[in-house]
């Protein structure tokens, strides 16, 4: 069918655009909703344009117009605005010509219209409804075909189901090709967050008389003679303090005709801190299993038949194991050991010439599950471990003041925490100028500085390689030793 925009139905339409005053137009060029005729020429122009259902186009000529002619009205609709200016309407799916002729009957603007459905809306509601899935939408004619894949057959049911009452047909109207595939594994990365103080307090004060031997230094004032016999110190994490191996002792002796007393003066007063910090991060698929180790390993002698003796290896240092399960709604079930040893002289064995180790183990095995990116404490510790006694001679150590000089006190006070926190991540890939390294920016000291100043390396690494953000006073890669935010 051919619609003819006639000369007298046009004349009124430019009566009503002269009553209205004629306001300048506003130009988008390159905009799909505009087009303007130059008037270079030459004429006729033929252009090719594509709509979206219920959606429209203002054209605007160089030349005065006398008729419109489009040839199905059902798919496209023309409206007169000015002499120069029609406004074109999308109704429906489908193709039409449109043709622009001036009074003299030239043929200014020959137009081939292709209305098609504006898909976009649809694709971003079926990845927003049906997430995992992977669908392309594509007009053909009426009708519009699905292609791609998705987790499962309910999702292709319910993909062509809005599609349907997307274009409001019926349902032949919606071709569906969507394929069933499983989803892809989602990787998970763990970081993990081990921190742990001990404090460690001792004093000892008091007098024993036991045998004395091995004399340092002496210092003799009339009747009175004083050895100090012992001035060393002693590792922290030593269970117990012996006599003989720590603290300062003091040997008094006081002799009067055929009398002699002995005694030995103790006195000892220490404190320790220890701190220990890891952050061990690894990246695992979804139901297999990772494992991570920083440290080593150290060997442990087994006796075997005929007098000979093997190696086996123990590991110790931080280490972690993971198995991941991503469930629905992005919680994460994990299956996690996280472990931190140390070689330790406490419960080392000694056999012959050959001390073996011991490990101090701080340990942790579980099951756990929660959202990506949120922490929970999957183990913790609090300790506090007092040992106190008291020793002399009996009946004189009760005594009132003078019972000091015969007793010696003991106290030892250890205390410790520690905390395991984890933390899952559904992880992606990145691009590669996003990793970092710990040596970046790092360049060695030259020689001049290594010897007059000291220097292990450059203050703020080569040019061109400071780190991004902003900071304030000396960074970069700065050494110091020893640390001159410890007072001691």
């Amino acid at each position: 069918m051919i619609v003819l925009v006639c000369a007298g139905l046009m004349q009124s339409a430019l009566a009503n655009g002269r009553d209205r005053a004629a306001a300048p137009v506003i130009t988008e060029p390159g905009h799909r909703s505009f087009l303007r005729i130059g008037a270079e020429g030459p004429f006729p122009v033929t252009r090719k344009v594509t709509l979206g259902v219920d959606k429209s186009m203002l054209i605007e000529l160089p030349m005065d117009l006398e008729n419109v002619l489009v040839s199905n009205p059902e798919i496209v609709d023309a409206v007169v605005q000015t002499r120069r200016q029609v406004y074109l309407l999308a109704k429906d799916a489908g193709e039409a010509n449109a043709f622009f002729i001036a009074p003299n009957g030239q043929k200014v603007l020959l137009l081939e219209v292709a209305v098609m459905r504006d898909l976009s809306t649809l694709t971003d509601t079926l990845h927003r409804l049906l997430p995992g899935s992977k669908i392309n939408v594509e007009a053909m004619g009426d009708n519009l075909v699905l292609t791609g894949s998705v987790v499962n057959p309910v999702d292709a049911n319910r993909a062509a189901e809005l599609a349907m009452r997307f274009i409001k047909k019926k349902a032949d109207s919606v071709v569906n090709m969507l394929s069933v595939a499983p989803p892809a594994k989602e990787q998970v990365l763990l970081k993990v967050k081990v921190a742990e103080m001990q404090r460690d307090a001792i004093r000892r004060l008091g007098v024993s008389m036991p045998q004395i031997g091995g004399v340092a230094s002496q210092i003799a004032a009339g009747n009175l003679t004083f050895f100090k016999i012992l001035n060393n110190a002693f590792p922290v994490t030593s269970p117990t303090v012996p006599i003989s191996q720590a603290g300062s002792q003091t040997f008094v002796n006081w002799s009067s005709g055929g009398t002699d007393i002995t005694a030995v003066i103790d006195a000892l007063e220490r404190t320790g801190l220890i701190r220990t910090l890891a952050e061990p991060n690894l990246t695992a698929l979804s139901g297999e299993k990772a494992t991570f180790l920083a440290g080593g390993e150290f060997p442990i002698p087994i006796a075997s038949d005929n007098n000979t003796i093997t190696i086996q290896f123990k590991k110790f240092g931080v280490s972690t194991g993971f198995k991941p399960v991503v469930l629905s709604d992005g919680r994460i079930s994990l299956s996690i050991s996280a472990e931190v040893s140390e070689l330790s002289t406490e419960g080392a064995i000694t056999t012959g010439t050959i001390v073996v180790p011991a490990l101090k183990t701080r340990s942790a095995e579980t099951t756990l599950e929660m959202p990506s990116g949120a922490t929970l404490a999957m183990a913790g510790l609090l300790s506090d471990e007092t040992r106190q006694s008291v020793e002399g001679v009996p009946g004189l150590k009760t005594l009132p003041i003078l019972g000091q000089l015969f007793r010696s006190n003991d106290y030892r006070r250890r205390e410790t925490e520690l905390v395991i926190l984890v933390t899952p991540y559904l992880a992606t890939h990145m691009s590669a100028r996003d990793a970092g390294s710990p040596d970046e920016g790092f360049a060695p000291a030259s020689d001049l500085k290594s010897i007059f100043f000291g220097h292990l390396n450059r203050i703020y690494g080569p040019p061109g390689r400071e780190p991004a953000g902003r900071y304030e006073g000396d960074f970069g890669f700065i050494v110091e030793y020893p640390d001159p935010g410890v007072k001691g």
